[in-house]
């Protein structure tokens, strides 16, 4: 049985435009921002100890996340019996950190609109074809030629997902979501997710490939009024401005992504929660029959841990793996291998057939493995 599962990373959108680095989306952002706000991210991350990142703003967004986290807990302490009980004990003034909360969530909020704006504009059909077009015929063909597939991204952008709507269309795949009538206040289609809600209305054997949106995308929200996630479509985004309507705070939504440090704990909160039990379940079950992992840096550890569990329960990994990367110099490349090595602990150690570089337009095909039988009598 032909099951191909791809891991696709940041790197994928590199290669369709090099304006997705971390490092230009990060310039670009603190670039935009004025005095004030720039002041007070420089602030906070001296508070945590670290300086303004201009290469990868997920570490700012870790400061703020921190600081954020840190006035939750002790206003709901200032808040408790106890809480009060001291301010009387001390003589202190209510400090009304609620407000506090309230100023940095909105500046929060803010922040992430600006960079999912950045990225979003990134995106364009005719880029796809003209830069990626040997990925996409390989990844085209391992659709029509299988039995089953499994797409998990990491990347927030759309790439994936654009690629699948205009060569696939949306009979082919599922996302795990159903339209849901209108957005609340608005005229924009809005699409729930829930994955047994979506098995009821569109269970049929075209839809072969699921997409697991890992880290969530651009087009997921969390709708906080409703309590429940919602993904709306890619042109909806763009012609709504729908990233500024949240900065407003005109839409009861934020965006479903995970940005920041604690990837690990995030991972396991609703809605990703289903994305890696999914991933998981694959992984221990030793179904994918390849795993081609494009773009990846192999820097999360709940990631890697997928991984490690896909290559424990299949019969033969060195058969199924491929790990495509754009590394250029072979001290880049040597380097990488390396570090791969030594995240990805495995006994054989991961040979060199298993790396392809050049990029994502170098992958080829992997001649693939089998789920391992497990013995009769294993304990």
């Amino acid at each position: 049985m032909k099951k191909p599962a791809f891991l696709i990373g940041n790197g994928l959108s590199i290669a369709l435009s090099p304006e997705f680095a971390l490092k230009k989306i990060t310039e670009k952002f603190i670039a935009s921002l004025d005095e004030n706000d720039r002041g007070f991210l420089q602030e906070i991350s001296n508070c945590a100890g670290k300086c303004l990142n201009f290469d990868n703003f997920e570490e700012n967004f870790t400061a703020i996340e921190a600081a954020l986290d840190s006035l939750i807990r002790y206003r709901r302490f200032m808040d408790s019996d106890v809480g009060r009980q001291l301010r009387e004990n001390y003589s202190l003034l209510d400090p009304e950190l609620e407000k506090h909360e309230k100023v940095i969530r909105r500046i929060y909020k803010n922040y992430l609109s600006q960079i999912l704006q950045l990225i979003h504009g990134n995106v364009r059909i005719d880029h796809l074809k003209e830069r990626l077009h040997p990925f996409i015929d390989f990844f085209l063909n391992k659709f029509f030629t299988c039995n089953e597939m499994f797409v998990f991204t990491l990347n927030y952008d759309l790439v994936v997902e654009t690629i699948l709507l205009q060569n696939i269309g949306t009979e082919a795949f599922t996302d795990f979501c159903f339209p849901a009538g209108k957005l609340n206040r608005t005229s924009i289609p809005k699409f729930d997710f829930n994955p047994t809600r979506n098995k009821e209305i569109f269970d049929c054997p075209e839809r072969k490939l699921e997409l697991h949106h890992l880290h969530g995308s651009l087009s997921m929200f969390y709708d906080y009024e409703r309590n429940r996630a919602v993904k709306l479509k890619s042109a909806d985004i763009g012609i709504e401005e729908i990233y500024q309507k949240i900065h407003n705070e005109s839409l009861p939504l934020v965006p479903a992504i995970i940005t920041g440090g604690g990837k690990s704990d995030k991972i396991v909160q609703y809605p990703f929660d289903f994305y890696y039990r999914a991933a998981k379940d694959l992984c221990d079950s030793g179904e994918a029959s390849e795993l081609y992992i494009v773009g990846y840096s192999f820097r999360d550890e709940h990631i890697n841990d997928l991984i490690k569990r896909w290559m424990k329960n299949v019969e033969c990994y060195c058969d199924g793996l491929r790990i495509i990367d754009y590394k250029k110099s072979d001290e880049e490349r040597g380097e990488f291998k390396k570090f791969v090595r030594e995240v990805i602990v495995k006994r054989p150690c991961i040979p060199d057939d298993c790396f392809q570089f050049g990029g994502a337009n170098e992958i080829s095909q992997a001649p693939g493995t089998k789920k391992k039988e497990k013995a009769i009598n294993e304990k």
